[in-house]
């Protein structure tokens, strides 16, 4: 700034003008050039004003070079605001552009980047660092969970919105855990149908796999039969034909012959599609006479058996067994309210079909075939038998009574 430059050369002249009478005074104070009194007061009062102006000039400059600073500071801020903005801006073109990443990991960091509020942003490399944990921890697998429930549960407010007041029963616990089961039967639905699609794929990229293998061996077998063949014509069509050299080539085209034929034997398995066509359908019976008829329970149980063996995995298994176990339980509870849980039972089996496409039998028919048929397996079940570690004093049985045993003992010991 120029103001800046004039202050400093003020400062500059005046502290000269101070240099100057200093050195006039102290001579005059020694003796070596004598002043009269009025040079001697007009050099002390110009040292003074000078000194005045310094210091007034300094403060000036202190107060623009203050100001220049924050002006330059802001300035390179904005430099840096300017170059942050065109690397986010370009974020999203560099990160496709990236050859050194997978195409996972840059279609996580995307979503990640769309995740993030507008005021946020990360480096490339911080960026990776979260797609590569967030794939490891299956988070976008999680996220797409957590909306799906959102929707069931706004789905089901929804349901709950549109029903009379006077059927509308407060049952917090059933608002809490029908969505959350509607969740997971969908969930395992959803992994049953990945897992068999997945066995069809390898199954199918097994057979492709034997079938370029044959098809490789094949291809060499008839390339060496090919030279082979012509040279025998060669060696054959010779003045001087050596017998055993045409011998052993006629040996190596048998075996080679030989090898085309176990290629013709080698089997190829036979891919059996397998296909995942939901959920076996109930009937509301089951339920309503669980407890009362075994009948009821066996086909309740037969059913689960059913599902059971559609799960691959262990993990699918389990899974089942808990969703079984509270799918039942909430089943049973809208059942045992009647009329007044009448919309409740709807609104869990309508979200159970729209998300999980499990459905109740509503034909007579096929309801009466299967009570008919549950009943003869029942005739040939014997409810006699027990399990093999049938044991009526089980070990919690055993823990209670000593736990009470003990109680009992310790209130007898103390004194009133």
């Amino acid at each position: 700034m120029e103001s800046i430059i004039a202050l400093e050369a003020l400062i500059k002249e005046n502290e000269t003008k101070i240099a100057l009478h200093k050195q006039q005074i102290k001579n005059h104070e020694s003796g070596i050039s004598k002043l009269s009194r009025v040079a001697l007061a007009s050099a002390e009062n110009s040292m003074e004003l000078s000194t005045e102006l310094v210091e007034k000039y300094k403060k000036m400059l202190e107060q623009l070079q203050t100001l220049d600073k924050k002006e330059l500071e802001e300035k390179e801020k904005l430099v840096f605001l300017a170059e942050r903005k065109k690397y986010f801006d370009a974020q999203d073109s560099r990160i496709k552009l990236n050859i050194e990443q997978s195409n996972d990991k840059k279609l996580e960091v995307l979503r990640i980047i769309e995740e993030l509020p507008k005021d946020v942003n990360f480096e490339d490399k911080e960026l990776f660092e979260i797609a590569t944990k967030s794939l490891e921890l299956g988070l976008s697998d999680l996220n797409d969970i957590y909306n799906k429930l959102e929707d069931i549960k706004s789905e089901f407010q929804a349901i709950k919105n549109q029903m009379d007041e006077k059927d509308l029963q407060e049952m917090a616990t059933i608002d809490f855990f029908l969505p959350i089961i509607v969740l997971h039967f969908y969930v395992l639905s959803t992994n049953i149908a990945q897992n068999i699609n997945d066995e069809n794929e390898k199954a199918l990229q097994k057979k492709e796999a034997i079938l370029k293998e044959i098809s490789t061996k094949k291809e060499e077998i008839t390339k060496s039969l090919q030279l082979q063949e012509e040279l025998l014509k060669e060696k054959e069509t010779e003045e001087n034909v050596n017998k055993e050299e045409i011998a052993n080539i006629q040996s190596i085209i048998k075996s080679l012959n030989n090898e085309l034929n176990k290629t013709k034997e080698i089997k190829v398995p036979e891919v059996k599609i397998k296909t995942f066509s939901g959920f076996p359908k109930y009937q509301d019976w089951w339920i309503k006479e669980l407890w009362v008829s075994h009948q009821a329970y066996f086909a309740l149980y037969k059913w689960k058996e059913i599902i059971s063996n559609l799960c691959i995995t262990t993990e699918q298994k389990k899974a089942w067994s808990i969703i079984f176990d509270r799918w039942v339980f909430i089943k049973k509870l809208l059942n045992d309210k009647g009329k007044l849980a009448y919309n409740y039972h709807f609104a869990f089996d309508s979200l159970l079909s729209t998300y999980a496409e499990l459905e109740e039998e509503l034909e007579m028919k096929n309801i009466e075939s299967m009570e008919l048929i549950i009943n003869q397996i029942t005739k040939k079940e014997d409810f006699s038998k027990n399990v093999g570690f049938h044991n009526i004093n089980t070990s919690y049985l055993q823990f209670k009574k000593d736990k009470l045993k003990s109680k009992d003992d310790t209130n007898d010991d103390v004194l009133f």
